[in-house]
């Protein structure tokens, strides 16, 4: 697709008003000459190949004078021991602030003892059966009496949270 010569006028208008802008606007701005400011110094491209081949041949010497069994166990040892001073420095920074404001406080073991008698129920309850547990319930004048705890205590070991919403009806 090319610029028919309409087109190209066209261009070159929209350019002179942008420009005719740019001088009602600022004048000042508009004065400052349009010129590239950057310059590649003089026989940069010539010399070029030869500063290359020099710098080469530095970085060869220097690269054979080391060990090279040393550096590359320390090339190998370098992330493992950031890795390490990274993690010594969170630690610090963690443990050092909790052992200030909390001097005294450590946890405490805490053991619940349970009775045999909760132990029996609790085995009881996770024991009976769906279909067993709405027939007790239906039964209103059967010999077991439950509470809210233990019905409370009986859904939450047999459904789970999904059971539980779906059966709501929401």
């Amino acid at each position: 697709m090319g610029l028919n010569l309409f087109d190209m006028e066209k261009s070159n208008n929209k350019i002179t008003t942008a420009m005719d802008e740019l001088n009602k606007i600022a004048p000042e701005l508009s004065k400052i000459k349009k010129e590239n400011p950057f310059r590649v110094p003089d026989n940069y491209f010539e010399d070029f190949s030869a500063r290359l081949q020099e710098r080469l041949e530095v970085e060869k010497v220097e690269s054979t004078g080391g060990s090279k069994n040393q550096n590359r166990v320390i090339q190998f040892l370098k992330p493992a021991i950031g890795l390490a001073a990274g993690f010594a420095l969170i630690f610090t920074l963690s443990y050092w602030p909790l052992r200030i404001f909390t001097p005294n406080e450590q946890a405490e073991n805490t053991t619940v003892v349970y009775s045999e008698s909760e132990m029996l129920y609790a085995s009881w309850v996770e024991g009976i059966d769906e279909n067993s547990f709405y027939a007790m319930l239906d039964n209103p004048n059967g010999s077991v009496d439950f509470t809210d705890d233990d019905l409370a205590d009986f859904v939450n070991t047999n459904s789970s949270e999904y059971d539980i919403y779906s059966e709501t009806g929401n």
